[in-house]
């Protein structure tokens, strides 16, 4: 097993004490000879009927002590034990994929310009910043390394995936890691379908992760209205899980509507901001994570992206919802 240095969250009643040591779950686990990787527990967990065990998704890795999207914090995301790393990808000049949040390279990197304007061999001649805008060590990964890096440690939910699916769906494939990612976009079930074209025979099989996101938020609650029905009556897929963000308590009905509804489905919130968990955000919960993160899971969420996800793996250690 990996281990971490003590940590505590700043300004925090979460205490993780002097001794107190994150550790991940071991990479791989014998089972009658066979050493399944990580990944594979991971997704194997996902479809099964458990729901004690609460996955964690750190967003864009651990970029508190690494650059976002970095092989530092891709890294980091697995020694802590993260189940899932969300990262953003952007398409370049000459049609490679790299991670990045943004369309262009101001804020991320030492270089300036869009994306879209220039080249990976352009791109690699750049160092990434860290959170404070200083530059480090580290250069701009393309998707393929990132999942080098990841393979068999980690899920990637790939985000920024609605601008180019095909070509992104078609690099994962490439390298033979459509079991390796989770995507997902804001379309109703027709829609889906036709987005995802011949990788939707990939989604109903469950070998391609899918969650349809449903954002009672952001001005979108009337479409999130629309599209939920229709989603909840669809028959089941093998691996159901819906992303719902809520920006009052008074839309947490739809949280409900997602359990009940054909092949038990599994609930991913976003505890990134208040405007996507009804006011129960990382912030509020470094200070109160039983008020916060535990009404997160009343609602009955066993999937949760966070940018606090050490703080969060120790408190649901605690509350035992990290039997794995």
């Amino acid at each position: 097993m990996w281990k971490c240095g003590n940590m505590k969250a700043a300004k925090s009643n979460i205490q993780l004490g002097a001794g107190h040591w994150i550790l991940s779950i071991c990479i791989f686990a014998s089972c009658a000879g066979f050493a399944a990787t990580r990944t594979e527990q991971i997704r194997e967990k996902l479809v099964s009927e458990d729901r004690d065990y609460v996955f964690v998704a750190m967003h864009r890795g651990d970029w508190r002590n690494f650059p976002e999207n970095s092989k530092g914090a891709i890294l980091s995301s697995i020694r802590l034990g993260a189940d899932i790393v969300e990262l953003d990808v952007q398409m370049t000049k000459d049609g490679r994929f790299i991670l990045n949040h943004d369309k262009t390279l101001n804020r991320t990197t030492t270089g300036k310009g869009k994306v879209s304007d220039l080249t990976l061999e352009e791109i690699k001649q750049f160092k990434m910043r860290d959170k404070d805008g200083k530059p480090t060590d580290y250069e701009v990964l393309t998707l393929e390394e990132a999942l080098e890096l990841t393979r068999g440690k980690i899920l990637i939910n790939i985000d920024k995936f609605t601008e180019h699916p095909r070509e992104i769906l078609d690099a994962v494939a490439a390298v033979g890691a459509l079991k390796e990612v989770l995507v997902k976009s804001l379309h109703d079930p027709d829609d889906a379908r036709k987005f995802f074209g011949p990788y939707w025979k990939d989604v109903e099989s469950g070998k391609l992760l899918y969650m349809p996101v449903i954002q009672f938020c952001w001005k979108k609650h009337e479409k999130a209205a629309h599209d939920l029905p229709l989603w909840l009556a669809e028959e089941p897929r093998k691996a159901s899980m819906y992303e719902i963000c809520v920006d009052a308590p008074k839309h947490a009905a739809a949280f409900g509507q997602v359990l009940k509804a054909k092949g038990a489905p599994r609930l991913w919130v976003n505890t990134l901001w208040d405007e996507l968990d009804a006011g129960h955000g990382d912030k509020r919960a470094l200070l109160d994570p039983d008020a916060n993160w535990g009404w997160v899971l009343d609602q009955g969420a066993t999937m949760i992206q966070t940018d606090y996800a050490a703080e969060l793996i120790v408190w649901l250690m605690q509350k035992g919802r990290r039997n794995f």
